[in-house]
């Protein structure tokens, strides 16, 4: 790993953040609060004087082209930045005192986990509700793919960093040239998110919280202006508008450009949009069965139902209801789903619906193996077959995936968690879901959690969010080597 090069890129994306302070800076000079003008103000100028420091050491190098070990730098270590970074206005504004509470948020926020550390969030400035929204939306599709369609001086190792932050195995759809790729989907991100909050605003939500939540809805973040979440504005229309959006952030960005290209039969072929949406209705009739006798009407438990599953399948982590007062069979289903995730491709975290229905197939297949030991059969996905190795590479993931699960599960609970919330906060951080069960449900937060145990679950959201291995190689003795 060339650091020089590693800290030129970094340099820049950290421009990139001090920019996008400036939108709660603009708010707060609306609002005339001047310690969070201070707040933000500050926090920018630490960014631009990092960012120069970064740049400046970048520029005695004069290799400036990027490999694959760079990049893998460039995405860890921006990462860890933006959780220092990301943190310093809850500080200095003094909404959150803490510094690991403040880092932890921070690091929520980017990595569109929707864990908070808040206990009253209504009390929260409109300046820090928007930078935590903010935060969900630019982690959503990534800051690093924002990055590759704005400087196109990356050249050939633009793929490099693209393939470190697009999360999931596949992206299908998408076009040859990695910053058309990246502009393009950035397009589609903006436009979903303005149309949301063109929606939102109609069905009657204040305009201000309809951005607010198009940006966590579209980033599958889950971060709310409102302490009761979604369920705040008591509104059928607004629950099924978010209902429509978190779906189409769950799925593959890449076939939505299959369709504006005239791809309708593709997008329908997917074999994982199709797995992944008959997870979610089987999920949606478990949980509207549980809750039937408890709602007034029909149309309130499929409401009530599709909402608290998409929340979750799509690793949102908004609420309507508290999912976590429910039938024990339907926290059983939704604590599954927090496993599994959204697709490969779209901005949800998890393992990913693909590796989901893959793993499936190899297990078939070696039970087919068991009954016929000499017949050799191919894994069939969709119109395709998976390769030896990609089946391998999937069955590590899921192994690596469950091993960090088990291990930060033992800390938390060494802690003296409680077993199940230390169980559901890890795979809630892992997965990027947010909220989980029992002491850290949807009505609660992980304030409670001490700093060791927040470090942990730091650790466990930007893995989850560079799928493990992208974070975990920067501290291999090998990527250090020039």
């Amino acid at each position: 790993m060339n650091l020089r090069v590693v800290s030129r890129y970094v340099g820049l994306l950290l421009f990139t953040v001090a920019i996008l302070m400036m939108a709660p800076v603009g708010l707060a000079v609306y609002d005339r609060a001047p310690r969070t003008i201070t707040a933000y103000g500050v926090s920018a100028f630490a960014c631009v004087a990092l960012a120069l420091v970064l740049r400046r050491v970048g520029q005695l190098d004069d290799d400036h082209e990027i490999h694959r070990k760079d990049a893998l730098g460039v995405v860890a270590f921006t990462w860890l930045a933006l959780g220092l970074l990301g943190g310093l206005p809850f500080i200095l504004e003094g909404s959150i005192r803490s510094i690991p509470s403040a880092i932890f948020e921070a690091v929520s926020g980017f990595t569109t986990t929707g864990a908070t550390v808040v206990s009253d969030i209504d009390s929260l400035s409109r300046a820090t509700n928007l930078w935590r929204c903010l935060m969900h939306w630019i982690g959503g599709m990534g800051i690093v793919v924002l990055f590759v369609a704005v400087f196109p001086q990356l050249g050939v190792g633009a793929k490099h960093l693209f393939k470190s932050e697009v999360p999931g195995p596949t992206t299908e759809g998408l076009r040859p040239k990695i910053k058309q790729t990246a502009t393009a989907l950035w397009w589609i991100y903006g436009s979903l998110t303005a149309l949301c909050t063109v929606l939102l605003a109609l069905a009657g939500m204040p305009i201000f919280d309809a951005i607010c939540h198009a940006m966590s809805t579209l980033g599958t973040g889950g971060f709310s202006s409102k302490g009761a979440s979604v369920g705040h504005f008591k509104s059928a229309t607004i629950d099924w508008i978010i209902n429509i959006f978190m779906l189409i952030a769950g799925l593959n960005f890449g076939l939505y450009y299959g369709l504006l290209r005239g791809k309708w039969r593709t997008f329908f072929r997917n074999y994982e949009l199709r797995f992944y949406l008959a997870v979610n209705l089987v999920v949606i009739v478990i949980v509207a069965v549980s809750i039937d006798s408890t709602q007034p009407g029909l149309d309130d438990t499929i409401r009530h139902a599709t909402f608290q599953t998409l929340a979750v399948t799509t690793t949102t982590g908004f609420m309507t209801e508290d999912f976590d007062t429910y039938p024990d069979i339907a926290r059983f289903a939704l604590f599954c789903c927090m496993f599994m995730g959204a697709c490969a491709g779209s901005t949800a975290g998890g393992l990913k619906a693909s590796r989901v229905f893959v793993l499936g197939k190899v297990v078939l297949r070696e039970l087919a193996v068991v009954v016929r030991p000499h017949q050799v059969s191919a894994i069939r996905v969709g119109r395709g077959t998976v390769s030896q190795d990609i089946a391998r590479g999937i069955a590590t993931f899921f192994a690596a995936y469950l091993f960090l699960f088990a291990i930060a599960s033992f800390i938390l609970v060494a802690l003296d968690l409680e077993l199940m919330s230390a169980m559901s906060a890890t795979i809630a951080c892992l997965s990027s879901v947010g909220p989980g069960l029992d002491k850290v449900g949807p009505t609660q937060n992980f304030g409670f959690i001490p700093g060791v145990g927040k470090a942990v679950l730091c650790v466990c959201m930007i893995a989850g969010r560079l799928e493990i291995f992208a974070l975990f190689a920067v501290f291999s003795a090998g990527t250090w080597r020039r």
